[in-house]
């Protein structure tokens, strides 16, 4: 019984882990803003790479630095990309066609769902 549960409590944190990312994003999308921002070049970080993106708004001129994913089709440096970002918390932000939150989000429901399937094989032993 403590197997099953253990899956259990592991399935429903990988599934509030998507979630809990799909409505990050979708957050951004819905009240954060949306600027049109230029890929300037790429740092190194204290979390690895990042891609410097640069983007003018009323308030001024401004640089933030996004992670650059691993694995994925890079941004190419000079070109403009659609970037969401909170004001108020400026790490928070999404760049639009960034595969790389998507197969985050896919890999924790995924996880998810396989350990569901276990819990089901071990109770059905």
């Amino acid at each position: 019984m403590l197997n099953v549960m253990i899956f259990l409590v592991g399935a429903l944190i990988m599934f509030y882990m998507a979630l809990r990312s799909v409505r990050a994003r979708q957050l951004l999308r819905t009240k954060g803003v949306c600027v049109q921002a230029t890929v300037s070049g790429t740092v190194q970080s204290r979390d690895g790479a990042a891609y410097v993106l640069e983007f003018t708004t009323a308030g001024g001129s401004h640089r933030l630095q996004y992670p650059k994913p691993a694995k994925g089709k890079p941004f190419a440096e000079g070109s403009v990309v659609t970037l969401y970002y909170d004001p108020d918390a400026p790490e928070k932000m999404f760049v639009e066609g960034d595969k790389s939150v998507l197969g985050a989000e896919l890999l924790y429901a995924g996880i998810g769902v396989v350990l569901l399937v276990l819990m089901v094989g071990i109770m059905n032993r």
